[in-house]
């Protein structure tokens, strides 16, 4: 299946109705009711302060500013093996798509991406050296929340610099059978020396289930490889434990010429994250 590959402008401006002082407010009102429960006082005030920020079109960095969202919140995230981490060249980090942790599970994102800034410490450009996330849409239930979320997540997108694709479509096997509209500029952006951070499975699954979407997955690393078979994949396994706490586990990086080699993303998902425990 061909993939049409999407991407958030990081220089485009926001809507002006978005950059009404109000509707940012009011925006960033909604957001801390859904990502604030469990932060403390001083957390909620960033989280809405960042969020307003967005609404204006200034540029967030998730690898250094909205961890700061989560410090001291009730959830904590554990992470080890952040020494396998790269220091350099083009990277891509595949993780596992669970719930657990602050911020309505997403703050173990925002920490992936901060413990990969701090270990690719050998790459000068700062935009560069930040892992970006490729991000869906979401998949909340019925049309108009749907279509709100939606224009939330394109203006977090842009201030958060990642790159966007449309919600996905099963099949009854779980396999995503829509090209999810990721433009070409994401590739680029990793043979460019960058790091992206992607979860295949595209929605939240049991932290055991690591059955990967066959046809998305390994086709897009068919297809990156095309590029450069020299991108280093990072195993990435998150683990909640039975309060809502998560691990984030990261793996040896390998080859992607090898995983493309050896049976794409079901290969790489049962040799390298599977065994991160």
């Amino acid at each position: 299946m061909k993939e049409a590959l999407d991407a958030a402008s990081v220089d485009q401006k926001q809507p002006i109705f978005i950059r009404n002082a109000l509707v940012a407010h009011t925006i960033a009102y909604i957001v801390d009711r859904k990502l604030g429960l469990g932060l403390n006082p001083n957390g909620r005030k960033l989280l809405k302060q960042l969020v307003v920020k967005a609404c204006r079109g200034e540029k967030v960095s998730l690898s250094k500013e909205v961890p700061l969202v989560y410090q001291g919140a009730n959830l904590t995230i554990e992470v080890d093996g952040q020494e396998h981490i790269p220091s350099s060249g083009p990277t891509i980090f595949i993780g596992n798509h669970t719930r657990g942790g602050p911020m309505d599970s997403m703050g173990q994102f925002f920490e992936m991406a901060k413990e990969g800034y701090n270990a690719r410490l050998n790459v000068q450009d700062e935009e560069v050296r930040e892992p970006f996330v490729i991000m869906q849409r979401g998949l909340e239930k019925g049309k108009l929340i749907r279509y709100f979320s939606g224009i939330f997540y394109e203006i977090a997108g842009r201030s958060l610099n990642c790159e966007i694709v449309a919600i996905p479509r099963y099949n009854k096997e779980g396999e995503i059978i829509n090209g999810q509209n990721l433009k070409q500029n994401a590739i680029q952006r990793i043979v460019n020396g960058g790091a992206s951070l992607w979860f295949p499975q595209g929605r939240h699954r049991d932290p055991d289930d690591l059955r990967f979407p066959e046809i998305k997955a390994t086709g897009f690393l068919k297809r990156v490889s095309d590029e450069d078979q020299h991108i280093q994949l990072v195993p990435v396994r998150s683990i909640p434990d039975s309060q809502g706490n998560i691990k984030v586990i990261f793996g040896l990086a390998v080859s992607i010429s090898e995983v493309v080699k050896k049976g794409g993303i079901n290969y790489f998902t049962q040799n390298h994250i599977a065994p991160l425990r």
